[in-house]
């Protein structure tokens, strides 16, 4: 019945997501060359983990880009309910590529724990300032990413948040790793252990990807204070509209799709009821963004 209010042009949420999704890109591409850079002078683990988890950063973040120029399609004869599910799909595939990140950096860190008599850490204190202001880069990132995702709605941007700050622990964790390594005098037992906690928090960051990507995929309900907005939007009609029933909702990307029943009086003209119906739908759109919303008057 009603198109997207807010998310069918290049200049307002949509565009929000496509340029976030660029940046993202712009910046992944950087932090992967620099700790790749420090890795090859310090030998780190911690770094190469770090350095291996940013490459599939880039990896993760071109397939949101992707999924995000593909929602911003208009739906078509093929597609009549739009692309959205692209960005569900790119979540999926996030949780693979970070999935295989965490196993690499496992085996890579079990490796070195065999051979740690081969080669000690050198340089630590480039390694330092290096994850310093990686750190800092990708603490303006999160930020970023979850303001244009609470403003869009965007679910594959708001996995790229969380994929981001997970990744800011890690360089905080490698810090630690490298300046506890560099204060035992190049002992390498610290950053291994890094190394290994890595590892573990870029597995669960594949889990929680992983159910948040299949939830949208299968089609998930409103969240509670989405149900809320409905009601509230609603109720504002009162008594004119006496409640309403049979609402179902599924998530497209951004675009939430509803349908739902007003209870009318049924003394109501055909076209008193269509207009109220209208309203209502008006009033559900404006405190749900990127809705598309379908309207039955219902005779009570």
């Amino acid at each position: 019945m009603h198109g997207p209010l807010a998310d069918g042009t290049l200049s307002g949420p949509t565009g929000q997501r496509s340029k976030a999704s660029k940046v993202t890109v712009r910046i992944a591409v950087a932090l992967v060359l620099a700790k790749g850079a420090t890795f090859y002078f310090t030998g780190s683990s911690g770094i190469l983990g770090s350095a291996l988890d940013s490459f599939f950063d880039v990896l993760a973040s071109l397939l949101v880009l992707w999924a995000v120029l593909a929602a911003e399609r208009p739906a078509d004869a093929a597609h009549p309910w739009g692309h959205g599910k692209a960005e569900g799909l790119a979540s999926l595939f996030q949780s693979l590529v970070i999935l295989a990140s965490g196993l690499g950096l496992a085996v890579h860190t079990m490796n070195r724990f065999a051979h740690q008599d081969e080669e000690g850490l050198t340089q630590a204190p480039i390694g330092i300032a290096v994850m310093v202001i990686s750190s800092a880069v990708t603490l303006w990132l999160v930020k970023y990413l979850r303001r244009v995702a609470r403003e869009t709605g965007s679910p594959a941007l708001e996995a790229d948040s969380k994929h981001y700050a997970s990744d800011l622990l890690m360089n905080l964790g490698v810090v630690c790793g490298l300046t506890l390594s560099w204060l035992l005098s190049g002992a390498m037992w610290p950053d291994l252990l890094v190394g290994v906690a890595i590892s573990l928090i870029i597995l669960n960051t594949a889990r929680e990807v992983f159910l948040a990507a299949i939830s949208i995929l299968m089609d998930r309900g409103l969240r509670p204070r989405e149900a809320s907005a409905i009601l509230r939007a609603v109720a504002k009609f009162s008594p004119r509209v006496a409640g309403f029933h049979d609402l179902r909702t599924r998530r497209s990307g951004a675009d939430i799709f509803l349908e739902l029943h007003l209870d009318l009086n049924r003394s109501m003209s055909f076209v008193e009821a269509h207009d109220l119906s209208e309203e209502v739908a008006e009033a559900i759109e404006r405190a749900l963004p990127n809705s598309n919303l379908t309207v039955h008057a219902d005779p009570l």
